[in-house]
């Protein structure tokens, strides 16, 4: 108690500030109640009409959180010091030079940099269920490579919260320093078995809680520790743990501009970076096997120094270092270098912004290629078409790592042709355009290796005053031809019958008119034998019968109305 209250004497006024508003929001008791209480008995003078903390002096802020003595209470006021204190301590991190920082905490910077970082990593750390590590001093923290991997499994519980089964950590020579099945405290809705392989008699043979698991990390965490895992704040939230110093390989390993996907997933990453599949389609999670492959790619990018984009896999060819410089602005054309001047895409990549009135249609003459990268030469892309193709490529620079390049075809029935005969997983992109990923084997100086990037059909934007008949829908059609599809025979036996059916509504509404609808019969069946190889538009007749008998009910009405009239004013 004495060590808190020395601490709370020494605090920045900031600190106190956010202890004193939490107190507040939680409406929390000292010895001499609220702090509207405590401010009538200790200012005589303005006594509660001054309740904003921050007009405060911080003795004033001091002497009432001196007030609190319950030891709940002082660990919380503890955990807001140690909130700060941990920031504070990010912040002189993040400022240091970066040529005193391990390569652990350059990485925990990078995570922390990310845009993602403030929404994902914002935990209710101040509730009395969670716990805060402490970074320890900033001086042996900056040179820390001390790193730890974790991940965890959690089920569904009644209430709607996901309650963790088992955690897993491992240290970077993948030892295992925690391996447990975690007690339940809730009644469970969905084990999710499915997903992680753990039922319900598995948990029967767990002894340790919620609560063992976190003191078992506050010790492991400690003197900057680094902590690494995939989406690690969803297991840190599974924990209940804020720990400030993260590396997140979904934040630091990322697709390229333009991907449709946020982040990657652990099995692709494993796939690329490493160079193998973590688990078989359908296959559960295992645990420890997924804290292990965050630690292998945080090792991986740390002794290739790779940036932030997924990493080629190289196969390394004897006698060469196996990487490609992938730092270059530069498009490598098939008549040498040609330096790009703007990151924009061009017009001719094919991408147009979906909008729910417009309709598109997939013009075929080109496909697109995006997420190149810029390692691959363009002539190294025109080994995808045959010698005698009439492709043209044209390159756009749309990331500092990747381009883009659009394939430009004489026909359609080429461009088809070409999209088909490429080999790789098939699949759709955000505008639910077909597209393929391919790989494509490379060689650039001493080095080899094999690169993936999509290949898609291109959209070409249709307005919805130019069809209004398809006004609001989104449709996708492979070439033009298919519009010209003609009307099947059923379909014009259904118009034939409406028309005759209008026809006959029409001739019982008005009787004077049935002679005329018979000679228009008689006419529209010499027209028939004369012209018995012609299609009939039998749309633009149903319309038409439709508009009269509309223009008759009409003067129906009309005259109705009349006749009401005439029989009031003659009191019939």
């Amino acid at each position: 108690m004495e060590k808190i209250r020395k601490i709370l004497a020494l605090a920045e006024k900031e600190v106190l500030i956010d202890i004193v508003k939490n107190v507040q929001k939680r409406k929390m008791k000292g010895a001499k109640g609220e702090w509207k209480e405590f401010l009538v008995e200790y200012d005589s003078q303005l006594g509660d009409s001054l309740l904003d903390p921050n007009k405060r002096p911080p003795a004033c802020l001091v002497a009432f959180l001196n007030t609190f003595t319950k030891e709940q209470d002082l660990e919380f006021f503890e955990k807001i010091m140690t909130y700060h204190s941990n920031r504070k301590a990010i912040e002189q991190l993040n400022k240091s030079c970066i040529d005193v920082q391990s390569s652990p905490q350059k990485l925990a910077s990078l995570t922390f940099e990310h845009p993602e970082y403030p929404k994902c990593f914002s935990f209710p750390s101040y509730d009395e269920d969670w716990v805060m590590t402490k970074i320890g001093k900033v001086s042996k923290a900056i040179k820390s490579t001390r790193m730890l991997s974790v991940d965890c499994e959690m089920v569904l519980c009644e209430d709607k919260t996901e309650s963790l089964v088992q955690v897993c950590v491992v240290n970077r020579n993948l030892e295992v320093k925690l391996n447990e099945l975690v007690k339940l405290d809730k009644p469970v809705l969905d084990y999710r078995t499915q997903i992680h392989g753990i039922n319900a008699k598995d948990l029967e043979r767990a002894t340790c809680s919620l609560e063992d698991i976190q003191k078992s990390m506050k010790k492991l965490l400690s003197d900057g520790v680094v902590l690494i895992g995939h989406s690690l704040d969803k297991d840190l939230k599974a924990l209940k743990v804020d720990h400030s110093r993260v590396i997140d390989t979904s934040l630091i390993f990322k697709y390229p501009e333009g991907h449709t996907h946020k982040r990657p997933s652990l099995n692709h990453l494993c796939k690329t970076v490493l160079g193998y599949d973590l688990r078989e389609d359908g296959a559960p999670h295992n645990c420890l096997a997924d804290a292990q492959a965050a630690m292998k790619l945080v090792l991986a990018k740390l002794e290739n120094k790779f940036d932030g984009i997924i990493p080629l896999k190289i196969k390394e060819v004897p006698g060469s270092d196996g990487v490609i410089p992938l730092k270059s602005k530069k498009v490598l054309e098939s008549d040498g270098v040609v330096p790009l001047k703007t990151k924009d895409v061009l017009e001719s990549d094919g991408f147009v912004p979906l909008k729910s009135k417009d309709v598109f249609v997939i013009e075929s003459v080109e496909l697109f290629f995006h997420e190149v990268p810029i390692a691959v030469p363009q002539r190294q892309l025109r080994r995808l078409f045959p010698e005698d193709s009439t492709v043209k490529l044209q390159a756009s620079l749309t990331g500092e790592n990747v381009y883009n390049s659009s394939a430009v075809f004489k026909d359609s029935m080429e461009a088809c042709n070409a999209f088909e005969s490429f080999k790789g997983e098939e699949g759709k992109d955000s505008s639910g355009v077909p597209q393929k990923l391919i790989s494509l084997d490379i060689k650039y100086g001493k080095c080899a290796g094999s690169v993936s990037f999509y290949v898609r059909k291109v959209l070409k934007k249709v307005s919805s005053d130019e069809n209004p008949a398809d006004k609001g829908s989104i449709q996708f059609e492979e070439t033009k031809e298919q519009n010209k599809k003609p009307i099947k025979n059923s379909d014009q036996c259904d118009q034939v019958k409406e028309i005759q059916r209008l026809k006959k509504d029409l001739s019982d509404r008005s009787p004077a008119n049935k002679r005329s609808i018979q000679v228009e019969e008689t006419k529209d069946q010499n027209k028939k034998q004369k012209k018995h190889s012609d299609q009939c538009d039998h749309v633009e007749e149903i319309q038409r019968l439709k508009k009269e008998i509309k223009e008759r009910e009409s003067e129906l009405t009309k005259a109705h109305n009349i006749m009401a009239d005439l029989i009031k004013k003659r009191g019939l």
